[in-house]
């Protein structure tokens, strides 16, 4: 039977969707929770429309397309056990968020980076160990920490570094002025992108020889590519933000580093 105005509709409700997560720089592995939603809606075309009818949709619409070979992709993977489903608790985002923290900073310290050579290299999980600090309850936090204990460790020091920093008689930032929204989203983005990046790169270089990583380093160069490309235009908006020089100064002396690390990363698995 031909497409109904209801196949339609749910293809352009997805394919609006994707469109706007893609504007907003989201990548696979954070696309896929925003598109929970919308499974439901694609599970009823696949299961109504017939295969000719469904590239139809994906030829007239890129985002539906994308969506597809995301699901396509993930389904291939777990039914060839490369993808592991994970279980409840790991599906929380304080325990991805904890788990994610605690993985960096055992690869850290497993090269024998500690102190505060490790909080410079931790710098892209400020914002999600600020988020878990302020956001889940002290209870709640003890477990975390409890279970992961490379988290405790980790927030520890930045507890230390941020009362020693507290002690100066002027801070290395308090005084510079708010970052614009624009910016500040930007480099939001940057700092957790550019984390995740770091993390998996390392899992990549750490397991390679133990079991086939071919997804992992699929999705890493993809990643790594879009991160390239945000990077090279994060100086021209600075500028173009009017932000002082001082604080583009700052701002290039966080990812600066981290660009350094990341390709050296990148050519390390390549290398491989």
């Amino acid at each position: 039977m031909p497409l109904t105005a209801q196949h339609w509709d749910m293809a352009v409700r997805i394919d609006a969707r994707m469109k706007r997560l893609a504007e907003l720089g989201l990548i696979e592995v954070e696309i896929l929770p925003e598109m929970e939603e919308y499974l439901p809606d694609f599970y009823q075309l696949m299961t109504t429309a017939t295969s000719t009818e469904m590239d139809t949709l994906c030829e007239k619409y890129a985002g539906f397309f994308r969506f597809a070979k995301m699901l396509e992709t993930l389904a291939s993977g777990i039914a060839s056990g490369k993808i592991k489903v994970p279980d409840e608790k790991t599906g929380n985002k304080e325990h991805k968020i904890a788990a994610t923290i605690d993985l960096r900073v055992c690869q850290l310290e497993a090269q024998g980076i500690t102190g505060g050579a490790l909080l410079e290299q931790m710098v892209g999980n400020i914002l999600d160990l600020q988020w878990l600090w302020s956001t889940v309850s002290d209870e709640k936090l003890m477990s975390l920490c409890r279970e992961y204990p490379a988290l405790y460790r980790y927030g520890m020091l930045m507890e230390d570094a941020a009362e020693a920093e507290s002690k100066k008689a002027k801070t290395s930032y308090g005084h510079l002025p708010p970052l614009p929204d624009s910016v500040k989203a930007t480099v939001s983005q940057l700092l957790t992108d550019g984390a995740t990046i770091e993390r998996g790169l390392q899992t990549i270089i750490d397991e390679q020889g133990q079991r086939d990583m071919w997804l992992e380093i699929e999705i890493m160069d993809s990643h790594h590519e879009h991160w390239v490309a945000q990077f090279a235009g994060l100086a021209n908006l600075l500028l173009t933000a009017h932000v002082s020089s001082e604080t583009r100064v700052m701002i290039m002396r966080i990812f600066e580093p981290m660009a350094q690390r990341i390709n050296a990363l990148h050519i390390q698995v390549f290398t491989k």
